[in-house]
C-alpha cells in the first residue's frame, strides 16, 4: 500500500468513528456521582393517568370526535374509539404506560380487526394510532410530534 492509500484509509475510519459517537449516550454530568442520568430522549409515559376506565373513555369520545370532525359521523368512528378504549385499558391494566407501547397495541388491535371497519373508515389503524399518541401527549402534557393537527377535546362538547 503507498502512504496516499493508508492515509485516505485513516480519513474514511476517522470520520466514521465521528458518526458513530455521534449516536452514543453518554453519561452526563449529575450531581451525585452514583446516579444513572443520561443524555437521552426521555420516554413518555402515561403513568399519572390513573382513572384508566374514565381515560379509556375520553380517548374513546376524542377518536370518534376527531373522525367525525374530519370527515362525517359514522357508526364505525364509535367503534374504532372503543377498540382504543378496550386497548388503552387493558394496556393500563397489565402495567402498560408507555405512550408508544399502548400507541403500538391499539395500531395492532384495529389492524387484526380491520376487515370490521375497512368498507366505511377513511383512515387506517396508523392514522388512528398516531392521533391516540398526540392525544395522549397532550394528556400529560407533553409536546407531541404534531401529527394531528388539532386534538378533538369531548369534555368541550
Amino acid at each position: 500500500m503507498n502512504l496516499v492509500t493508508i492515509a485516505s484509509s485513516v480519513i474514511l475510519f476517522l470520520s466514521l468513528v465521528k458518526d458513530v459517537a455521534a449516536f452514543a449516550v453518554l453519561p452526563s454530568k449529575c450531581v451525585q456521582p452514583r446516579s444513572t442520568c443520561l443524555n437521552a430522549i426521555e420516554v413518555m409515559n402515561v403513568a399519572d393517568l390513573d382513572d384508566h376506565e374514565a381515560e379509556g373513555t375520553r380517548l374513546s369520545k376524542s377518536v370518534a370526535g376527531w373522525l367525525d370532525r374530519e370527515w362525517m359521523t359514522q357508526e364505525v368512528h364509535v367503534q374504532m374509539g372503543e377498540v382504543c378504549k378496550q386497548t388503552y385499558i387493558r394496556c393500563r391494566e397489565n402495567g402498560e404506560a408507555e405512550i408508544m407501547s399502548i400507541m403500538t397495541e391499539i395500531t395492532d388491535d384495529l389492524y387484526a380487526d380491520w376487515k370490521k371497519f375497512d368498507k366505511d373508515a377513511f383512515v387506517n389503524a396508523w392514522d388512528i394510532g398516531n392521533y391516540v399518541a398526540d392525544y395522549l401527549h397532550e394528556r400529560v402534557g407533553a409536546e407531541s410530534c404534531g401529527c394531528n393537527a388539532v386534538i378533538f377535546n369531548p369534555d368541550e362538547v
